[in-house]
């Protein structure tokens, strides 16, 4: 079996149901879906999740039309969920803002994530403390993530990865090819972007790595000359 890139968050996600999507008052559901696209994100589970919460906050609402802050806000946390790395501060502002003035069901938000209701607090509270907190963490190692990949099956690199060298403590990587070409890696728990790298540049503004506060969740990028995939792998808390 050949693995492929991807995240481990939505590697237990079964087919699902999507409800359609009915039209939403000054909203442009097309172009938000191109945003995503634009912006790395995986337009099939933007959909999934979106119009998911958005039908079941309809089915809790005495409204005809989910108010206007409603629909803002599960929009960023569909697209954030959907690998959308730049809307992750967006996202968790709006999420805690949601969360502590009541305004939008904790199960409505929950829907948008992909997480029970229950796991809301718990996520605010890892995602406070790295990119990669998640409620489910478990015990010892684990990979989140699987980028990179042949350019001959779809993926972008010509050579495997010789070697990782951490930019910083929130899963930003250069990674240097067997070939000698450089490419930076940015990641969270729900994306990964890679792209080709000047490397006297990206080193220069490197941020200084140094492990987080609660060191519950320190990360290392794992390489094999045997593969051209590299590994994102969450260590066990300090």
């Amino acid at each position: 079996m050949i693995r492929r890139a991807g995240l481990a968050v939505n590697d237990t996600l079964g087919p699902a149901v999507v409800p359609p999507l009915a039209a939403l008052d000054g909203f442009d559901t097309r172009l938000a879906t191109d945003n995503v696209v634009s912006w790395g994100g995986d337009p099939d589970l933007y959909s999934r999740f979106f119009a998911t919460s958005i039908a079941l906050d309809r089915s809790r609402s005495t409204t005809e039309q989910p108010l206007p802050h409603t629909v803002l806000t599960l929009a960023a946390l569909a697209a954030w969920r959907s690998g959308v790395l730049d809307l992750r501060q967006d996202a968790l502002g709006r999420l805690t803002e949601s969360l502590e003035s009541g305004s939008v069901a904790d199960a409505v938000l929950a829907s948008a994530l992909g997480l029970q209701a229950g796991e809301l607090a718990d996520f605010v509270r890892c995602q406070a403390e790295s990119p990669f907190g998640w409620p489910a963490r478990g015990s010892g190692e684990v990979v989140v993530a699987r980028v990179g990949g042949f350019r001959g099956l779809g993926g972008p690199w010509t050579a495997p990865p010789a070697s990782a060298e951490p930019m910083s403590s929130d899963g930003d990587y250069l990674i240097t090819l067997a070939d000698g070409g450089v490419w930076r890696l940015e990641a969270d728990i729900f994306g990964t972007r890679l792209s080709r790298a000047e490397t006297s540049t990206d080193r220069e503004t490197a941020r200084p790595v140094v492990p987080p506060a609660s060191g519950a969740w320190p990360t290392r990028l794992a390489v094999f000359d045997t593969s051209y995939l590299a590994w994102l792998v969450l260590g066990q808390a300090a």
